[in-house]
């Protein structure tokens, strides 16, 4: 018997499980269904692409789309102590202004407003995070250069007042020191090492044990045997925007009639679980170095560009030449469904990409502006013509080369409304002694990415807890 269970060891439930053990007088467990963080791939943050074809990641895919080609895109995730944290490009984005307030203005409550996780996160970078900052190359030199030139005011960094601009070109902010990844897991749980924290990796969540209405611990399965596992206050599931929702509908929390499909016994009916996945659509303007360009290797550059609708990061192209990378919110939300009762079973992963008319003229636009950077005077010795997507047919272009940019969230919103599925303190409706704390409770997904964002909610959840709010 543990007093805390936290389900999902990313950047959010790293948060959680980290806080919750500074008190000494409780008990929490962590658990993992991935394996350890101390291997080349995750350590040397360099190293990341590495961990795609690995047991480190969840290999989603989505269901085939006609509206992206009839493709399957990846849809990868964290399978890692760290989740996310551990796999990712490292860069810390708070979040806009805008975010946040919406956040709260949905919600209600201003635990969520701007100015209170901006003071959070200022107390967070310092410690236990110790953000640092990258150290553009060259070439990441005249990509600020450039994005001045096309309008987009130089910010010493993407959060801050660049948070509260319309736009603007910032050195980026890493979550690595001394030429080392410092995760989320690192910094809240590895580090620390609480005694009354205890860390279960290779252990898979089945289903969450509810009683009476209550919450009273989940069902794993490790080393091939299944074992239930009781939590005496509550169960926290930080598993992320794919399989959060799927473990909520396997535990009977979710819409009805997609529960009856599967047989499963309906204990809260509960619509919006799965719904209004939300994510950025990645595009690349590709463009050939100029004749006498000595590129770096493949990698960021350490800049970020942004404005309303979008945001920019630079690198080499593995093909040779420079890749612009776009990324672009979707107007229509996508959907988290079950394949199967099996908790075994792939869900199925629906992006709604491209679904709504204004997608398509709303990133041309977006590529047009990643265009205005790339052919500006500081860029010239580096770029030289237009390679992808050129003169091709642009709607083709957009639906048979979209990816996603891994920044999952939305299926398992805040707000009072019928479809959302916990309230403002990250409570699930209708279940006492379960809160989701992960990417799935933002009710639209942030500027950019979204680890920050993800331990900000880790944070808040921790709170709220404690306070028993």
């Amino acid at each position: 018997m543990y007093d805390y269970i936290v389900c999902g060891s990313g950047s959010a439930g790293s948060a959680v499980a980290g806080r919750l053990a500074e008190d000494p007088g409780v008990s929490v467990l962590l658990i993992e269904a991935g394996g350890p963080d101390d291997v080349a791939a995750v350590q040397d943050p360099d190293l990341w692409p590495l961990n795609f074809g690995s047991d480190r990641l969840w290999d989603f895919t989505t269901v085939p789309d006609e509206a992206v080609g009839g493709r399957t895109l990846g849809y990868a995730m964290g399978r890692v102590l760290g989740g996310g944290g551990s796999v990712n490009v490292s860069n810390w984005v708070r979040g806009h202004r805008d975010d946040w307030d919406h956040y709260a203005n949905v919600t209600g409550d201003p635990a969520w407003s701007y100015p209170a996780v901006s003071e959070l996160f200022e107390r967070i970078e310092e410690d236990p995070m110790r953000v640092g900052r990258a150290a553009p190359d060259p070439l990441g030199q005249a990509v600020l250069a450039a994005a001045e030139q096309a309008g987009f005011p130089r910010h010493p960094d993407p959060n801050g007042e660049l948070s509260t601009r319309d736009r603007g070109t910032a050195t980026s902010r890493k979550t690595i020191r001394d030429g080392r990844r410092r995760s989320p897991y690192r910094s809240y749980v590895a580090e620390p090492g609480r005694p009354n924290l205890t860390v279960r990796p290779h252990t898979l969540v089945l289903r969450v044990l509810i009683e009476n209405g209550r919450a009273v611990g989940v069902r794993v399965r490790t080393e091939g045997r299944t074992e239930d596992l009781r939590a005496g206050a509550e169960v926290v599931l930080s598993l992320g925007a794919v399989n959060t929702p799927k473990v909520l509908m396997l535990s009977g929390l979710g819409d009805a009639a997609e529960l009856g499909r599967h047989g499963l016994p309906v204990i809260r009916h509960l619509p919006g679980v799965g719904r209004n996945l939300q994510d950025h659509a990645h595009l690349d303007v590709v463009f050939d170095p100029a004749p006498d360009a000595r590129l770096p290797p493949p990698g960021d550059t350490g800049v970020a560009t942004f404005w309303p609708s979008g945001f920019m990061y630079v690198t080499p192209a593995s093909s040779g030449g420079v890749s612009f990378m776009v990324g672009v919110p979707m107007r229509e939300p996508g959907r988290v469904r079950l394949a199967s009762a099996d908790p075994a079973v792939t869900p199925l992963i629906e992006t709604g990409y491209f679904t709504h008319p204004e997608d398509v003229p709303e990133t041309l636009e977006a590529l047009d502006t990643a265009r205005s950077i790339a052919t500006a005077p500081a860029l010239r010795q580096w770029v030289a013509g237009e390679r992808r997507p050129g003169p091709a047919d642009f709607g083709r272009y957009l639906r048979e080369t979209v990816e996603t940019f891994w920044h999952q969230t939305g299926t398992a919103r805040m707000g009072g409304d019928e479809l959302a599925v916990v309230d403002s303190r990250l409570r699930v409706r209708g279940c006492d002694g379960l809160r989701v704390a992960d990417a799935s409770v933002l009710p639209r997904v942030p500027m950019a990415n979204t680890m920050a964002p993800s331990v900000a909610v880790g944070e808040l959840a921790a709170s709220f807890i404690r306070d028993r709010a």
